[in-house]
């Protein structure tokens, strides 16, 4: 039978022997050291690798000039270890989460670097019959929590724990077999996944997260009158939309921490909001321009008060409208994309001087661009109405004007939907609170 040898590596000596994993990279493997290692390395890296095996197999402490990076694999356990200390663990291991001490959280992220290890190097043979079961109780626990439940910790959502859950029952058709790495991969992917999860969110700790939305830090109070009275006359000028946002970012972003189902159902209700107000600031552009070719407004009179405000409802609109498009263009950028690359947008978004705030205030300037410009529209039409015209025209124009202020002012104030007079009255509130504080008086 002829054979088709993989040249690639021909300084390999004969205890190594290359390995293709099933998305095709190349990985090497030596079943005496049971030793994995990267395809992509040149000779003189190969001989220094080989070198630092054959230590690590006595179980000698490389040479630290050689910079052999290495890990042991613990199977029975499912964590890795080293013979000395790890010093970028905080990084690459613990991705930089603060509070990890105890050692029952410590070994949900060294499991999670296993499951990491068992997808990149599938050759060593799983108990798949074990894994298959436990990672099938997995699924349907996550499957039912997140049908009973609005606040879930799992990384899937339905749709795809009923998938997970399919190809679950399609490997154990193929569980038996040892020959082929496909399913050791799938397995280690997913179980690698939920093992996250667990570890982000302290699993198995007093103070361990259960719910998507809950923090498990102590939240830090700060206050700064200048920032604080900033932020107040920022929401009221943008109608309390930043809060609206910023109440729905935090249930999305909790502890730098993202949940990837909550994010992809964030990123649909943006998607449907900046639509939606696209098609309003594109009407609205239509009726104002249609404004200044009423017969009545003299636009050669660039004093007058309705040309004027007019022309900041054109500009209002314009924003709104442009700033829809940008946020639409990088939502589908980002929105899209993993949850670890949408951390890290998140991440950089919000490592500024105003935070998360500052995020929620740029989602909330369409609707509040639109907002203004509705409201420049209607004083200009007023004003076109009031400077010329009957009694009783007058008369029935200011009358349907206050039932229709009061309807909208009805609605706010039942609908509770922007909380305006309660937010700023606890805002009031708290900020005397935190002044009275800070100068000593009780």
């Amino acid at each position: 039978m002829r054979s088709f040898p993989n040249q690639s590596c021909p300084w390999l000596n004969g205890e190594w022997q290359p390995c293709i994993h099933p998305e095709g990279a190349l990985y090497l493997y030596n079943g005496r050291k049971r030793t994995f290692t990267e395809g992509h390395i040149n000779q003189y890296l190969f001989r220094l690798m080989d070198r630092c095996a054959d230590e690590l197999y006595d179980l000698v402490v490389p040479n630290q000039t050689d910079s052999c990076q290495y890990y042991f694999v613990d199977h029975e356990t499912r964590t890795l270890f080293w013979l000395h200390v790890y010093d970028k663990a905080t990084e690459t291991v613990f991705d930089d989460l603060q509070g990890v001490r105890d050692p029952s959280h410590i070994r949900y992220a060294l499991e999670s670097q296993y499951w990491m290890h068992c997808e990149r190097y599938p050759k060593r043979e799983l108990n798949r019959v074990k894994l298959l079961k436990e990672l099938r109780e997995v699924v349907v626990h996550a499957s039912a929590e997140i049908i009973t439940s609005d606040t879930s910790l799992s990384p899937f959502g339905a749709d795809e724990l009923s998938r997970i859950l399919e190809l679950v029952n399609h490997l154990q058709e193929n569980v038996q077999e040892s020959d082929f790495p496909h399913s050791a991969c799938v397995i280690a992917r997913f179980m690698h996944y939920f093992s996250t999860a667990k570890y982000y969110n302290f699993c198995g700790l007093p103070y361990a997260r259960l719910d998507a939305d809950k923090s498990v830090y102590d939240e830090i109070a700060s206050f700064h009158p200048l920032i604080s009275s900033l932020s107040l006359a920022l929401d009221a000028i943008l109608f309390w939309a930043p809060q609206a946002h910023l109440y729905d970012l935090r249930r999305v972003w909790v502890d730098r921490c993202l949940n990837s189902p909550r994010w992809k159902d964030y990123n649909a209700k943006l998607m449907a909001e900046w639509t939606g107000i696209t098609i309003y600031s594109t009407v609205m552009l239509a009726v104002d321009l249609s404004f200044l070719a009423v017969p009545n407004v003299n636009i050669l009179t660039s004093e007058s008060v309705g040309i004027i405000t007019i022309y900041l409802s054109i500009i209002s609109i314009t924003g709104s409208l442009v700033v829809s498009v940008l946020l639409v263009r990088q939502n589908q950028r980002y929105g899209c994309e993993s949850a670890d690359k949408a951390g890290d947008f998140l991440y950089n978004m919000t490592a500024t001087f105003f935070g998360d705030k500052g995020l929620a205030t740029i989602n909330s300037l369409p609707y509040a661009m639109l907002m203004w410009g509705m409201i420049y529209f209607s004083f200009a039409l007023l004003y076109n109405v009031f400077k010329s015209t009957t009694t009783a025209m007058l008369a029935s124009v200011v009358s349907v004007c206050v039932v229709v202020t009061m309807f909208i002012l009805w609605f706010i104030w039942a609908a509770r939907e922007l909380h305006i007079f309660r937010r700023l009255i606890e805002l009031i509130l708290s900020a005397r609170r935190r002044v009275l504080a800070h100068i000593g008086v009780p």
